[in-house]
């Protein structure tokens, strides 16, 4: 699979990845549904042979557990339905938490292991975060008890799967969701599934970490993020009075680029398809789609005279860039127009005429779901 995810830099500790950290003795989790603050509904009831914590869809968190660093670890168990199954961590509330989950449908290919962060959401925004880091294949069996082990440490996650003594993932570099709630996790779109033998155990040393090494350059570093808008409101030919517009300052993940769920409630909108379930094209290029959001986000800048300056840029789900007012370019790229819909990290280019002194770029962002972000890099 191309490498998606090779802007996403490396968290070192002096220089390797964050050790794992020593853990006290592990403690469990009570599996009485009364002990846990779920999204959706969650029951205790036996399942292959042994207790268990049955979750039908969303977000289930453990209440007065709470955990920084250390090793989480659980048995789950997939049923002929199941669609997602993982665990959250770090999590702030139900909504806004880290995520490693599994898809049993795709059980051995790319997609089978899938990290990412939840904010503003059940679901996770996978679509910004692909490749190394934040996929990994294994296969997934179902109606079957398997042991799954996070190890946190610092700004790094390592996750076991079975009876493997090396990390099937590492992730790098965590979104960071603020809190320190553990808990368990079937998407949003549910379907069930089983957890079982859930434990935890803190670990006994401060984790510290070097800061994280610089962004890619050029990489645009101050926006403002508007209010959404529906696509009603939205015309990709001409921008709206931004001054209408209520703003956010806004600044780019670690790894340069902006996710907006942090921001913002992604929407659940699918491309339209006709009866074959082939995407009509000539719709979703309109920018126009039913149940799409817009953000604008907008940046200045100063040039020294009147030049051309080319803009790298990359986006989840559309695009258009506007220039002093000006559209330039107008993207779309859904799950299933091209592919999974990931946004590309090397990107795509525009050349901005730039007239001397202050210029105003405008990103007119559009989301149907699965992750929303967008970034910007000038060259010199």
């Amino acid at each position: 699979m191309k490498n998606l995810f090779r802007y996403l830099p490396i968290v070192l500790v002096t220089g390797v990845l964050a050790p794992v950290p020593a853990s006290a003795q592990s403690r469990d989790i009570s599996l009485d549904a009364g002990q846990w603050v779920a999204s959706d509904s969650v029951r205790t009831e036996s399942y292959l042979g042994r207790p268990s914590l049955y979750i039908n869809r969303g977000v289930a968190l453990a209440r007065n557990v709470e955990m920084q660093d250390g090793t989480f670890e659980y048995d789950m168990a997939a049923t002929p339905r199941t669609t997602f199954l993982g665990s959250v961590f770090r999590a702030k509330s139900p909504r806004f938490s880290e995520v490693i989950f599994f898809r049993p449908g795709s059980s051995g290919d790319p997609q089978s292991v899938q990290y990412g962060p939840a904010f503003n959401n059940l679901g996770v925004a996978w679509q910004i975060y692909q490749g190394d880091g934040a996929n990994a294949v294994t296969t997934i069996p179902r109606e079957q008890w398997v042991h799954v082990r996070v190890v946190l440490a610092g700004a790094t996650a390592r996750m076991y799967f079975g009876p493997d003594t090396a990390p099937l993932l590492v992730v790098p570099l965590l979104a960071g969701a603020g809190g320190t709630g553990l808990g368990v996790w079937a998407g949003a779109f549910g379907r069930g599934a089983y957890f079982s033998n859930i434990r935890y155990a803190p670990a006994t040393e401060a984790v510290s970490a070097a800061p994280p090494p610089p962004m890619p350059a050029g990489t645009i570093t101050s926006w403002e993020l508007s209010d959404p808008i529906g696509p009603a409101e939205f015309s990709p030919t001409m921008l709206p009075d931004l001054s209408r517009l209520r703003w956010t300052h806004v600044s780019p993940e670690a790894a340069g680029f902006v996710l907006v769920n942090r921001y913002q409630e992604q929407p659940h909108a699918s491309a339209p398809t006709n009866a074959n379930q082939e995407i009509l094209v000539d719709s979703v290029m309109t920018g126009k789609v039913e149940g799409s959001k817009i953000v604008y986000a907008r940046t200045t800048i100063d040039a020294p005279r009147d030049e051309i300056r080319r803009l790298h840029y990359g986006y989840s789900d559309g695009v258009v860039i506007y220039a002093n007012g000006r559209p330039l370019v107008f993207n779309m790229n859904p799950q299933g127009m091209r592919g999974l819909g990931a946004m590309e990290k090397a990107g795509d280019a525009v050349y901005l005429p730039l007239k001397r002194g202050r210029n105003e770029i405008v990103f007119a962002v559009i989301e149907l779901g699965a992750g929303w972000a967008f970034w910007g890099r000038l060259d010199p």
